[in-house]
């Protein structure tokens, strides 16, 4: 899963967590998906009752149509990953195009922590990378987002003491 963000680790530096999106951050291909084989399967019925054969090809199309959408969306939602390491916080965004976005946790002043009810009962969240200088970082549809929270600011306090305890 972590191919890149392993091959960006530096000397001596660990993963503390590997994380992915919540499946919910694929939501609207999920619905396309359900819609367009509600559609086939509609198509389908037509078919069987008028026994016209030209709409089991349009259902088949149709049928086609969500497993194609359907796995757009596993392969969309595979795209991201992030991880918590000793010293720092990397994200890969991307398949073919790759951007990496890492912040190092010595510089990192607030994690903010944002979830609606719905999320709530969801399992999904927000986390908000706020730095030195006013710059942040914003990562959407997280799986267990309190707990990627406690492990940054836990990995964040580790980081201060063992920097004060080589000055």
């Amino acid at each position: 899963m972590a191919h890149y963000i392993n091959n960006s680790l530096e000397e001596g530096e660990e993963i503390i967590l590997q994380g992915r999106l919540h499946w919910t951050s694929i939501y609207r291909y999920i619905l396309s998906a359900l819609l367009m084989l509600l559609v086939a399967v509609g198509l389908g019925i037509a078919a069987y009752l008028t026994q016209k054969d030209m709409l089991y090809w349009v259902a088949g199309a149709f049928l086609l149509i969500a497993l194609i959408i359907h796995i757009v969306g596993r392969i969309v939602r595979t795209r991201s990953e992030f991880a918590v390491t000793t010293t720092r916080f990397i994200q890969k965004d991307g398949i073919f195009n790759i951007k990496m976005t890492e912040i190092p946790l010595f510089k990192v002043e607030t994690v903010n922590f944002y979830q609606s009810f719905g999320q709530r009962l969801l399992g999904t969240g927000c986390i908000e990378l706020v730095g030195s200088g006013g710059t942040f970082h914003q990562v959407h549809f997280i799986q267990k987002p309190l707990a990627v929270r406690r492990t940054i600011v836990s990995a964040i306090n580790a980081n201060g003491r063992n920097q004060s305890e080589t000055e």
